[in-house]
């Protein structure tokens, strides 16, 4: 009875062995694509740091901000005939566009 326990119990660790060895295979493949596919898209380029300017931001309020204030630029330039007054406007809208930045985006509760 003991060698057919013994039988059992290598059969049981030499399974439990191979489905160990099978499982790092898997996790050192699903590593080397993890490791390709960061190459391939820019990976370290998109991370986002703290440091960075207007981290707070997702990229889809990044390029809405970005957007509107060409479209503003655009309106101001075209349509008015001064050009000391639309470089005024212009330099108004660079120093509020922070103010309304937050006021739009301000994720805090009021």
């Amino acid at each position: 009875m003991s060698k057919e326990r013994k039988l059992r119990r290598e059969a049981r660790e030499a399974a439990a062995r191979a489905a160990v060895a099978a499982e790092e295979r898997r996790a050192g493949r699903r590593m080397a694509r993890r490791a390709v596919w960061r190459r391939l898209s820019l990976y370290e380029l998109r991370k986002r740091r703290t440091g960075r300017l207007s981290a707070r931001r997702t990229a889809t309020e990044r390029a809405v901000i970005a957007v509107v204030a060409a479209l503003v630029l655009f309106v101001i330039w075209k349509l008015v005939p001064s050009t000391a007054l639309a470089v005024a406007l212009s330099l108004l809208l660079v120093l509020a566009l922070p103010v309304f930045v937050i006021v739009a985006f301000d994720r805090r509760s009021s």
